[in-house]
């Protein structure tokens, strides 16, 4: 008897100093995770995986909506009380992962894409957007992984050397279609997994915006992250009734982001974060779809109708682009 309850006194021990420490999965979508795969989808697979993993060790796992994949890795960096891990967007620079306070685990949960969204009548596809840029507004949510990627776009592609793109911040939904819908001329850029049934690139179908996919060749030219997918849908058929609306837009394989499990205070926290990304980083890549939810069956949906091509594809598309009337 004196043994059990001895047992017992440990294993409440172990309990109690573990719900002093949370493990926290920034996702997106902030400030309520609305329109976000990162949240509902990728973030909820990896919610599900470490769930698993810290089951006997009492912690609580919980997603956060975020400004997005800058913020994400910024926020593990920060973190020295809780166990953070965040999903990331592929092909960019990090500087919270450049200075060592943040590292990618994986690099190959779904892909997602550039695509964007916009009412002005003058830009109806993405080569008009780049023959206009000094002219667009981009919207987006500050500290992003959308925002980060259009810099980057900017600073690559020769048609674009010598302007600055010019970013109205929104952060939600909501708030972006307002700046989009209220300024001449407005963008919004959406870096995020094609969801064709709901979240934002979709919802922006049913406000009457025009969808496109974004393509930059001299962006993809210079990093191996980078693949064309001539089909991400933003508007899905079921069991073969209507057509499936798609845009060719380039894409990369999404991150997951952890701090450096050093950096926590409590040492039985750091040992439990050394092998909770040991055994994530030997998880099969399907492990990071959702088993269940509403975006478990859309997601194997998806992955079935990406086609994936090269930089060589992509400079095709959008030179075809050129010579559409406007």
């Amino acid at each position: 008897m004196k043994r059990t309850l001895a047992i017992a006194a440990v294993l409440a021990t172990t309990v109690a100093a573990a719900q002093g420490t949370e493990i926290l999965i920034y996702t997106g979508g902030a400030p309520t995770g609305e329109g976000s795969t990162y949240h509902n989808g990728m973030g909820k697979a990896v919610e599900e995986q470490i769930k698993e993993l810290a089951r006997p060790f009492g912690y609580e796992v919980r997603r956060v909506p975020s400004g997005g994949a800058v913020a994400n890795a910024n926020a593990c960096a920060d973190e020295t009380e809780n166990i953070c891990f965040g999903i990331g967007q592929g092909g960019l620079e990090y500087d919270a992962v450049t200075s060592g306070g943040t590292q990618i685990i994986r690099n190959d949960l779904p892909g997602e894409c550039a695509m964007a969204f916009t009412k002005e009548p003058r830009l109806p596809n993405w080569k008009s957007v780049m023959q206009n840029a000094s002219r667009v507004t981009f919207v987006v949510p500050e500290g992003s992984g959308s925002e980060a990627f259009v810099k980057k776009m900017f600073d690559a592609e020769p048609a674009l050397e010598g302007i600055t793109p010019r970013f109205k911040y929104a952060k939600g939904q909501q708030a972006i279609f307002e700046a989009v819908n209220s300024i001449r001329g407005a963008v919004g850029v959406f870096y995020a997994y094609p969801n064709p049934t709901d979240g934002t690139i979709h919802d922006a179908y049913q406000e009457d915006m025009t969808i496109m996919g974004i393509l930059s060749p001299a962006v993809a030219k210079g990093s191996d992250d980078f693949y064309l997918n001539r089909r991400a849908p933003y508007a899905l058929s079921w069991f073969g009734l209507g057509e499936t609306k798609t845009v060719p837009a380039m894409c990369s394989k999404a991150l997951l982001f952890a701090g450096d499990p050093a950096t926590l205070t409590d040492t039985w926290a750091q040992g439990d974060y050394e092998d909770f990304i040991d055994k994530l980083k030997s998880l099969p890549p399907e492990a990071f779809i959702p088993d269940d939810g509403p975006l478990s069956r859309l997601m194997k949906e998806v992955e079935g109708l990406s086609e994936e091509y090269g930089v060589n594809e992509m400079v095709t598309d959008l030179q075809k682009q050129a010579s559409e009337k406007f």
